[in-house]
């Protein structure tokens, strides 16, 4: 669908809180346009924007920003995503090229994804997960979302630049030294989604395993026909679980039975702010969901 610009000088919408843009051909001003007319946005999503390459996101009640490229349109598609200034905004789904963060002191919820080539968080500048830059941590994140193939140094290297993480989620598309504050204080909860039982995954998993102090709980999202009991028991046994670092541990496995892509999250949910958005037995969208 296409919105012309001669109509966005038109649309206003001064009590709206929720916006969804879904496969729209907009241009950059009639986007900047739309959203400077909705004075009290709290939850944004856009899902398959074209024609516009840069979004620029000032909003002093906006909490919630969903952005993906995922559309079917691949020429002139968005490919940056500035927010200037966004005191209240406590969560950012993204999936775009380049990422810049100036001012959002509040952010509680992040997600990232491993094919991003620039991400920029105030002063601090991520080259393929190499901190450049001042080094202050970002404490008020609790809770990451990686989109990676299994890389202990790429995650370790996020979890020392947010220490504070207390639920870690890695979708599946080294060594470890130095101690890490998340893993020995603040790590609660890991959920690993299309789990497999490969080398490389299964010595990627077992570093939290034998190394996250306080973890309470590690979810597996796998196919419906590897979760009976004997796998479930050989999987106990690759993975290490009688030398956990943390004893009160639950390691739960499920099936995945939602036939649902690969991304981190659904946008739908981008509006739902007391939801933990990847956590995928939550989800309800498609009827047949996880067991």
């Amino acid at each position: 669908m296409e919105l012309p610009a001669l109509t966005t000088p038109t649309l206003c919408f001064p009590s709206l809180k929720q916006l969804s843009l879904l496969d729209l051909i907009i241009s950059e001003s009639a986007l900047h346009g739309v959203l400077s007319r909705c004075p009290v946005l709290e939850t944004l999503s856009l899902d398959g924007i074209s024609g516009a390459c840069r979004v620029r996101i000032s909003s002093l009640t906006l909490r919630s920003v969903g952005v993906s490229d995922c559309g079917y349109c691949r020429e002139a598609r968005l490919e940056e995503l500035v927010i200037v200034d966004a005191p209240l905004l406590e969560r950012l789904i993204q999936c775009v090229r380049v990422i810049r963060i100036i001012q959002a002191p509040r952010r509680r919820t992040l997600a990232y994804d491993d094919h991003i080539p620039i991400l920029q968080l105030g002063t601090m500048d991520f080259d393929k997960t190499v901190l450049v830059g001042p080094s202050d941590a970002m404490r008020s994140v609790k809770i990451l979302g990686l989109l990676t193939a299994p890389d202990l140094d790429y995650v370790t290297g996020f979890l020392k630049c947010f220490p504070c993480v207390e639920k870690l989620y890695i979708v599946n598309d080294v060594k470890h030294s130095a101690p890490l504050e998340c893993l020995d204080r603040h790590l609660k909860k890991v959920q690993i989604i299309n789990y497999n039982e490969k080398r490389l995954d299964v010595n990627f998993i077992k570093f939290f395993v034998l190394n996250a102090r306080v973890l309470e709980s590690m979810k597996f999202v796998v196919r419906r026909d590897k979760c009976g009991t004997k796998w479930i028991a050989r999987q106990h046994k690759k993975l290490q679980v009688n030398d956990r670092a943390s004893e009160g541990v639950v390691f739960d496995f499920k099936a995945d039975c939602s036939r649902l892509p690969y991304s981190m999250v659904h946008m739908e949910h981008i509006h739902d702010l007391a939801m933990d958005l990847f956590d995928r037995s939550l989800c309800r969208c498609h009827g047949d969901e996880l067991n």
